[in-house]
């Protein structure tokens, strides 16, 4: 397995492109040449797919020597990473109703377990790949292009700017919209039955909650919803303010489903609301109980 791209005794300022390029395939990708043809391309295609789909997704993006050592990595910081177990998530804020119809109030009042365990930024080593990925300027450009948006920076939130979630048998990610448009994740390691991403893009709009088509999903996800295909090492884009989605239950499985969250922000200094992090370390840690 080869060694990080960071050592001990240096900081990602000093990675070139070689030291990324064993990283991230950017011969397939060339994010690091966005004033080319092949990289004005990238982002058009990125751009296209998120205007039709709400997502895009780039197969192939990690080389498999640096995926084998994330997943490694990842595995290993499990025992200190915090435990959501089984507990409902908020599908939609209270004191948002809008119609306030006998169909808004039951859909608005269905339960959607949520349970996984998350790695937070202060655990991920400095020098870590995935940090080096993380903080790579031409990556941060790239995101920016592909979201459209004049600026962009990486989070400096020290619990939650760089995190991994990590999935095991019976876990889920239960169906929720996201406050807004732009998560950027990077999966490590599928399960090997379930977890799989599933969405509903674009089913609701700013002006219609279409309730009826969100019960339809809840009741028969495999006639309405959509489920992303990734493998181990697809970096992606999702709009999900619009697209309820969820991460399937993981089915029987030797390994966790790994995946890496990415967050950016167009202020510089963006860091996340305290009682969130206050209630993370109300939970307990390590992987579950079998």
């Amino acid at each position: 397995m080869q060694k990080p791209a960071i050592s001990s005794h240096s900081h990602s300022a000093h990675l070139d492109r070689p030291a990324l390029n064993r990283l991230i395939d950017l011969d397939r990708y060339p994010i690091d040449r966005l004033d080319t043809a092949e990289g004005a391309a990238l982002v058009a295609q990125c751009q296209a797919d998120l205007d039709r789909d709400a997502a895009s997704t780039l197969p192939g993006f990690l080389r498999k020597d640096a995926l084998a050592g994330l997943v490694t990595e990842g595995e290993g910081l499990i025992p200190g990473s915090r435990r959501f177990e089984r507990v409902p998530r908020v599908t939609y804020p209270q004191g948002d109703a809008s119609e306030g119809s006998a169909l808004a109030d039951e859909v608005r009042g269905m339960k959607h377990l949520n349970a996984n365990n998350q790695i937070l930024n202060y655990q991920i080593p400095n020098n870590s790949d995935l940090r080096a990925i993380y903080l790579w300027p031409a990556l941060t450009e790239f995101v920016r292009q592909v979201r459209r948006v004049p600026t962009l920076h990486v989070s400096q939130c020290p619990h939650l700017a760089l995190t991994m979630k990590a999935a095991f048998e019976g876990d889920t990610d239960g169906w929720h919209y996201d406050p807004n448009d732009g998560v950027v994740t990077l999966l490590l390691q599928a399960a090997d039955e379930g977890g799989e991403f599933e969405y509903a893009p674009n089913i609701r709009n700013d002006y219609d909650q279409n309730y009826a088509g969100v019960k339809q999903l809840f009741e028969d996800p495999d006639a309405v919803g959509r489920r992303l295909l990734q493998t181990a090492g697809t970096f992606s884009f999702f709009n999900g303010k619009h697209s309820m989605h969820r991460v399937k239950p993981v089915g029987p499985t030797s390994r966790p489903r790994l995946v890496a969250i990415f967050s950016y922000d167009q202020r510089p200094d963006q860091v996340f609301g305290q009682y969130y992090i206050e209630m993370l370390h109300t939970l307990p840690q390590g992987a579950p109980e079998t």
